[in-house]
């Protein structure tokens, strides 16, 4: 039962899930989990249990008001202010202004700045009169948002879970849990995470364990990555080096009043890690930029990076496809593991994509957003198809998701579908118009399919056939491969009288010649050569009776530029 007395702290829900499944592989059988709570847990107070129970709390933390709505109620306040101006903006760009108004709060509440110091910031000429354009328009979070907030009683969730954390920290100080308490994986350099962070490390069992610490980093490298003293003589402090891995780590030891020194290396680990000559290879290639200097005199095994890899490819495609290739060989190896570490979302949904052809299932522990999962596909089509009045595309689109069906019965709504989009092709519709017409086209459609499919066999090719209806489906199909709609007899006119049809008006012939030059002669012009007279039939003569023709591909509606060829027994 020791375990189950237990405390652990997360940096956030994945990582709880991630160590449940840990504790449910190690143990290989039921057992009573210690209580899991995620430090950035908006209801941290619930999660912690009745170490922040509230019932004999005198002065409760008071609820917090959901983003959504400070959201909402900063887009009317930048509205407001900015007609007031004279500036009207729409609702979108309101709402996006809100949306970074709300960051830059939630950093600086997080950071235990007062947002009212920004207005005793000494800037530049240069840049006096944009800071000052801005600071009016922040001036909604430093005058305004306040009230706001009184007149709802809530607070902003940054400052919230910053109070709970020091109320946290305080009632361990007084009253020590009976079980451990592990504060693991947690790198936010928040200075109400570091208070709780040094408080767990001081209670009788409890333990901080820092994820990736360099601790055979150099000692001045280390203290080059900052936080730095301002100048005694200027005032000014040297900017630090924030996008380095080691720095969130500095500043959480420095916030907490830890020295690296004092941090000692957990024999327990995992045994998953690098190395001790990748570890230094690494460090020496993270250097900060002052130190890199030093890789050229390096000793080998202080930069060897032994089994490591480089593959250069074209496209994404080709890069998903080497890691999937990779990740399979890997699998397939017995006693072998794989993992990808990849800030690219859309790099890793082509990894298990393509991995989920080999039925090889990826656990992404970054899990995927609701915007590309079968229900948020289908709220997304429904919004746009309303937005639309639902017109054509977005409400076929709608119509053929896989998550809108009748019944059990897929495919027969499948196949009203598609037939739904036959009656719907053509010129979209005006609004509220009833689609009888698209219907009656369809209609008229599905019984020329049903004609063309009724054709003569090819056996029947070589002899003289029926030409085919001007204007019959047929007819048109010929004349659609010809790239033509005019063709010409020796007499110069149709070969077929025309005849009324509900397919389309009347239309030049279709020739059915026997094997030979003039098979497919509906694609050209026919008139007789110089002195050969004109021609019994409209039908030219199969090759090899004796009479020579003059074939000519004519100029048609289509634009087809004139190629002629003249083709005779004894030459041209």
């Amino acid at each position: 039962m020791a375990l189950a007395r237990g405390l652990v702290l997360l940096p956030n829900n994945r990582a709880k899930r991630s160590v449940s499944d840990a504790f449910v592989r190690a143990s290989e059988g039921g057992l009573l989990l210690p209580r899991l709570v995620a430090i950035g847990d908006p209801e941290i107070d619930e999660a912690v249990g009745a170490a922040l129970d509230p019932a004999d709390d005198p002065a409760p933390v008071a609820p917090a008001i959901s983003p959504l709505a400070r959201r909402m109620i900063l887009s009317r306040l930048v509205s407001e202010e900015r007609a007031r101006r004279g500036d009207t903006i729409d609702a979108a760009e309101a709402v996006r202004l809100a949306g970074e108004l709300a960051r830059t709060l939630d950093q600086l509440l997080v950071e235990e700045i007062d947002p009212a110091r920004l207005r005793a910031l000494d800037l530049g000429p240069e840049l006096s009169d944009h800071w000052q354009r801005s600071l009016d328009l922040f001036g909604i979070v430093l005058d305004r948002w306040p009230d706001e907030l009184r007149r709802l009683g809530r607070i902003d969730l940054a400052r919230r879970r910053s109070l709970l954390l020091d109320r946290l920290a305080r009632r361990w100080r007084a009253d020590p849990p009976a079980g451990f308490v592990c504060a693991a994986g947690v790198t936010t350099s928040a200075p109400a995470v570091a208070r709780l962070l040094r408080c767990v490390s001081e209670l009788p069992q409890g333990l901080v364990v820092l994820p990736g610490l360099a601790t055979d980093m150099d000692e001045a490298e280390w203290h080059a990555l900052g936080p730095h003293d301002p100048d005694p003589v200027t005032g000014a402090r040297p900017r630090s080096i924030e996008t380095h891995p080691e720095f969130h780590l500095k500043l959480l030891l420095d916030r907490m009043g830890i020295n690296r020194t004092e941090v000692a290396l957990w024999r327990e680990g995992g045994g998953h890690d690098a190395g001790a000559v990748r570890g230094r290879a690494v460090d020496n290639a993270l250097a900060p930029a002052a130190f890199t200097g030093k890789w050229t005199s390096l000793p080998a095994e202080a930069r060897r990076l032994s089994g490591v890899r480089a593959a250069e490819l074209a496209t994404p495609a080709e890069e998903a496809q080497a890691i999937a290739l990779a990740l399979r060989e890997a699998l397939e190896t017995p006693e072998r593991t794989a993992a990808l570490v990849t800030p690219d979302r859309a790099l890793a949904r082509r990894v298990a994509a393509l991995c989920g052809r080999w039925r090889i299932a990826i656990d992404d522990s970054a899990g995927r957003p609701l915007s590309i999962l079968p229900p948020g596909t289908l709220m997304a089509a429904l919004a746009q198809a309303a937005a639309q009045r639902f017109a054509p595309v977005p409400l076929l689109a709608l119509v053929k998701h896989p998550l809108v069906r009748f019944g059990d019965a897929r495919l027969a709504w499948l196949s009203g579908a598609r037939a739904f989009d036959r009656a719907l092709r053509g010129p979209r519709p005006a609004r509220g118009r009833r689609t009888t017409g698209a219907r009656r086209r369809s209609a008229r459609r599905d019984r020329c399919s049903s004609r063309r499919r009724r054709r003569r066999p090819p056996s029947a090719r070589g002899r003289c056939a029926r030409p085919a209806r001007p204007g019959s489906c047929r007819h048109r199909a010929g004349l659609r491969r010809a790239g033509t709609r005019r063709s010409t007899t020796a007499a110069g006119r149709s070969a077929c009288p025309p005849a009324r049809n509900r397919c389309g008006p009347p239309g030049p012939p279709r020739w059915n010649a026997g094997p030979g030059l003039l098979r497919r002669s509906y694609t050209l012009g026919l008139r007789p050569g110089p002195g050969l007279g004109r021609p019994r039939s409209a039908r030219p003569p199969p090759p090899g009776d004796g009479e020579a023709w003059e074939v000519r591909r004519i100029r048609g509606r289509s634009g087809i530029s004139g190629v002629d060829k003249r083709y005779r027994d004894g030459g041209v």
